[in-house]
């Protein structure tokens, strides 16, 4: 198992590398300067305050998870505490993509459909990765090694 875990650390760090990379480009895909610029300048910047700290996050997490898996493994407190926060993370997100975003406003084509279903199974994986390194970590999955 710690080997399909590691395995699943690559390609979830890998996935997220082109999270963050692919959500360079969300702004102008969904327009955003334009829907923002009716905003105050206060909402404005924390519009993009706190965008930047998402995205900050998804690069720290894909750091993480390519860098330091052996770490996030280690079955220690601070990986197990680390791994349960990605696991909320991730929960809270493919909530979000299930019943907290209308994007009836988005443009309904062929692209931005896949980019959904891609996006909701990339946030399904990182749910099934996270949650396998918290039982890991927690001891409820065994090393494999003999008594």
């Amino acid at each position: 198992m710690k080997e399909l875990l590691q395995i699943g650390l690559w390609i979830g760090g890998g996935s997220l590398v082109v999270l963050g990379i692919a959500s360079l480009w969300i702004p102008k895909a969904l327009g955003w300067r334009e829907k923002l610029a009716g905003l105050t300048p206060l909402m404005r910047e924390l519009w993009w305050t706190y965008s930047i700290y998402v995205w900050s996050s998804h690069v720290f997490f894909s750091v993480l998870t390519l860098g330091f898996g052996d770490w996030l493994m280690s079955r220690t407190g601070a990986a197990a505490a680390m791994s349960t926060f990605m696991l909320l993370w991730w929960s809270v997100r493919l909530w979000l993509q299930f019943f907290g975003f209308d994007l009836r406003e988005i443009e309904g084509s062929k692209a931005n459909r896949i980019a959904k279903h891609l996006l909701t199974l990339l946030f399904m994986g990182l749910v099934v990765l996270f949650g396998c390194l918290v039982a890991w970590n927690a001891g409820w999955i065994p090393d494999g090694k003999m008594p």
